[in-house]
């Protein structure tokens, strides 16, 4: 047996061993005169974890080196470190035998590399295959914070462990404040995580239990079981959703849902996602539910698809809603069960949920520089109560030609011309054909005036239309002028822009025995003088409010002649406000008002908006309030109050508290009668456990 003495590597003492690099090995001697036994020795080592000498350096470090020919086993003590490119392993002791590659370690083994890092009481290894086995052993991801141990860890290849009973946590502390313990433990370091019979732990106190597990724990999109959601809408029992998540391709997915309340039935959901390089995308939302109480199948269904981003090329765009029953939202409102329908804020919540139709669209267009040729169909479904959908005139399909302004000579000219197709069941149906062509022109300098003469031919070929004939038609024509001038008042703060416009609009007669289908069949016998007076604040800064006033005088309306005077308010700094309302001066009300306003204060952010249209019987008024104590702890709430029926209508709270592995979320949601109440624990590493 010999023995090679020394420290590891550093700046020698005098008459101290030193360390020498050969062979690509490092390993220490003891004065020149163990050269040849070290000669003799270093290409075996060499051989310690690389058959070959051409692969990566390895660095071999330890108070005492030995070697037994005999069975070409090499035994190391005091500081062992070995180091292979970014890799080192550290040990009080360890033994390599040459022949098997088979390498175990004992003494605080520590090994670390960009990745991993692994701490054992013992190792038992191959490095050849890095095989082996880890005993009372924890092995941290270093990528995605990732604890696991347990008593045996068996290595079964380079990023592969399979553990008999193991704890696995995303927590640094000693005592995890969350951890899953399971049995038949499988990770691949970076990939995913399976285990059977699991129990999940707050702290040392088990609280949930499942009889199998699968995590992906990387970032990247993985197939299998997403978390379950758990919890209890009053109207509906318990609740429990169970989604599959299927990683497709790269650029496509798909969630399988199985939807399942105590009281009502069982639902079957299924969202379809995918992207390509041209730039399509689209998404793929199927509901179905078998409400056990009502006797009824509920379908939902919505399909959105988009390829517009070329210019000069056929595109298209799909936005398919369907519902089979407008009870479909009373009983089960997307804004409040279904994930896949989530709101910005209080004002797009109030906007969604207060919704008169549900519009469907196609259209597929071809453009060409500035004019385009599309072909578009539009299919709207009423919620509100006690309305025939069969009055409604779908537009099934329409074809039509715009050519955006070009300059012609001195005058700028456009053109827009459909074909469309209106069905119903009830009341007059048929075709229209509508061609417009418009020209302006424009002079001035400190005051822009500007002309612009519109000449109109719509035609129409109807059915079940006794009132207005088989083949009504419309010739038209109509003439506007402008002015528009620039007022700047420069302050030492700010600047006031007022920019004031004067119009006048004049269709001299129009046939009015034509039926509504749209709003082509409001071109009536108009003479209009309208005012508008635009006020814009700016700073440093940019724009900071901005008021605008619309008023305008229509003489044909005899007695009713003035027309809803409009405000429309948009305030930047230091409140953010934005609002609109329109008053009839003929009957002395406020037919609409629009408004959201949003200030910070600290810690704290608050909102407050109104809805109201007189018309459509509509006054809501919404609140909402955001306050953040600190990184851990948070409170949100919005809710929405409707004046017409005094009541609260809908209210969505959420509590959170978040810690460095772990976080939770109390929610309380509340839609008309019903409510539900959930908590969110949100698992650092894992995603979120709805309960």
């Amino acid at each position: 047996m010999m023995r090679v003495s020394g420290y590891l590597t550093g700046v020698p003492k005098k008459g101290s061993p030193r360390s020498r690099r050969l062979f690509g090995v490092t390993v220490s001697e003891t004065f020149w005169g163990a050269l040849f036994p070290a000669l003799f020795i270093l290409p075996f080592i060499a051989c310690l974890v690389s058959p070959s000498l051409a692969e990566e350096t390895i660095a071999i470090q330890s108070d005492i080196l030995e070697y037994e020919a005999g069975t070409n086993t090499y035994t190391a003590s005091g500081h062992v470190k070995i180091q292979k490119g970014m890799a080192t392993m550290e040990a009080a002791r360890a033994v390599y035998d040459e022949k098997t590659s088979d390498l175990s370690a004992e003494g605080s083994v520590t090994y670390n590399d960009p990745d991993v890092s692994i701490k054992a009481e013992r190792a038992e290894l191959n490095l050849e295959s890095k095989t082996g086995k880890l005993y009372k052993a924890e092995i941290f991801s270093k990528k995605d914070n990732y604890h696991i141990t347990g008593l045996e860890i068996e290595k079964k290849g380079e990023k592969e462990y399979a553990v008999n009973r193991a704890l696995f946590t995303t927590c640094d502390a000693p005592v995890p404040a969350w951890c899953f313990k399971g049995r038949d433990v499988d990770v691949v370091v970076g990939d995913r995580l399976r285990a059977r019979g699991v129990t999940f732990h707050i702290k040392d106190l088990p609280v949930l239990y499942t009889p199998y597990l699968s995590a992906p724990i990387e970032r990247e999109r993985k197939t299998g079981l997403l978390f379950p959601a758990i919890g209890y809408v009053k109207s509906k029992g318990l609740h429990y959703e169970q989604p599959f998540f299927w990683a497709i391709s790269e650029n496509r997915d798909a969630t399988f849902l199985m939807d399942v309340y105590s009281k009502r039935g069982i639902g079957e959901g299924l969202e379809y996602r995918y992207i390509e390089q041209d730039g399509s995308r689209a998404n793929l939302w199927s509901y179905h539910l078998r409400d056990k109480e009502l006797g009824r199948d509920f379908w939902d269904l919505r399909w959105v698809y988009e390829n517009r981003d070329k210019t000069d090329a056929i595109t298209g765009y799909l936005n398919l809603n369907y519902i089979s029953s407008r009870d479909y939202y009373k009983n089960y409102n997307p804004y409040i069960i279904n994930k896949t329908m989530r709101f910005l804020d209080p004002a797009s919540y109030l906007s969604k949920t207060t919704e008169r139709f549900i519009e469907s669209t196609a259209e597929v267009s071809m453009g060409s520089g500035d004019s385009r040729l599309f072909l578009t169909s539009r299919y709207l479904i009423d919620l509100k109560d006690g309305t025939d959908d069969s009055t409604i005139p779908q537009r099934l399909p329409e074809i039509g030609y715009f050519l955006s302004p070009r300059k012609v000579g001195p005058f700028v000219f456009s053109l827009s011309t459909a074909l469309s197709n209106f069905w119903r069941e009830a009341n007059a149906s048929g075709q229209r054909l509508d061609i417009y062509p418009r020209f302006a022109y424009s002079f001035g300098g400190d005051v822009v005036v500007t002309q612009v003469l519109g000449l109109r031919e719509t035609a129409y070929s109807l059915h079940n239309a006794d009132t207005y004939g088989s083949s009504p038609h419309r010739e038209g024509l109509d003439y506007s002028i402008t002015a528009t001038t620039r007022l700047v008042k420069d302050y030492s703060t700010f600047i006031h822009i007022i920019e004031p416009s004067l119009g006048y609009t004049f269709i001299p007669s129009s046939n009015s025995n034509l039926p509504l289908f749209t709003s082509t069949e409001l071109y009536t016998k108009t003479s209009k003088i309208g005012l508008s007076l635009n006020n814009r604040f700016m700073d440093s800064n940019g724009e900071f409010m901005n008021i605008r006033v619309t008023q305008a005088y229509d003489s044909f309306k005899g007695d009713r002649a003035f027309l809803p005077l409009g405000l429309e308010v948009a305030i930047r700094r230091p409140l953010g406000l934005r609002g609109e309302a329109s008053y009839d001066p003929n009957t002395g009300r406020i037919e609409t008002i629009n408004s959201d306003a949003g200030i910070s204060i600290s810690k704290a952010s608050f909102t407050i908006g109104e809805r109201y249209n007189r018309s459509e019987d509509i006054l809501f008024y919404s609140f909402g309030v955001n306050y953040i104590h600190s990184k851990t702890v948070s409170v949100e709430g919005n809710f929405w109050y409707d004046a017409k029926r005094s009541e609260l209508k809908d209210i969505i709270a959420k509590l959170k508290y978040q810690k460095q592995c772990w976080g939770a979320t109390l929610i309380f949601t509340k839609k008309g009668r019903d409510y539900s109440v959930s908590v969110l624990f949100n698992l650092l590493g894992l995603g979120t456990i709805k309960i």
